[in-house]
């Protein structure tokens, strides 16, 4: 696809897996899978085990907060290989919302991320700044977009191919 054609984000639709309240780093991946050449097949094992087998391309994870204590970039290769669609949480660790901007993974902060259920449909719209549950019909804004964060995104990509 054209440059011209992503002129606009992407809008992901995936199903949601609601984590609760806290997902620290430690718990997005282990600390042993720092050299790990596929970090994804041991995303969320710390909480459940067999989550990498249940997870598909384009899921939406969902926490209150996510990414507490964030040192590297391990959660966020851990997120991109098992191809997760976007983050959503109340509140993102600095550290990981940086890294994530910097790699153009969507990780938003949406208030209501409480609301949202496992098996929800999620659309995720960054330029239109919301969240929409195809389960429930509610929407939810996305509160830590600017349009600085949203050139960012676009960068990353324009002249991606489909």
């Amino acid at each position: 696809m054209s440059a011209e054609a992503f002129a606009r984000c992407p809008i992901w639709t995936g199903r949601a897996w609601a984590f609760g309240i806290d997902v620290p780093a430690r718990m997005i991946v282990p600390p042993s899978a720092a050299s790990e050449p596929h970090p994804g097949r041991l995303l969320m094992t710390p909480i459940d085990p067999d989550f990498p087998s249940r997870l598909e391309p384009g899921d939406v994870l969902v926490a209150a907060h996510f990414g507490a204590g964030t040192m590297d970039d391990a959660p966020l290769r851990a997120l991109r290989d098992a191809r997760v669609g976007a983050v959503l949480a109340a509140a993102l660790d600095p550290t990981f919302a940086r890294l994530a901007l910097e790699a153009g993974f969507p990780a938003v902060e949406v208030h209501e991320v409480l609301a949202i259920h496992t098996g929800e449909v999620l659309r995720v719209d960054l330029e239109g700044g919301r969240v929409a549950n195809q389960s429930s019909g509610d929407r939810y804004p996305i509160r830590n977009l600017d349009e600085q964060k949203l050139v960012a995104y676009r960068s990353r990509f324009d002249g991606a191919e489909a």
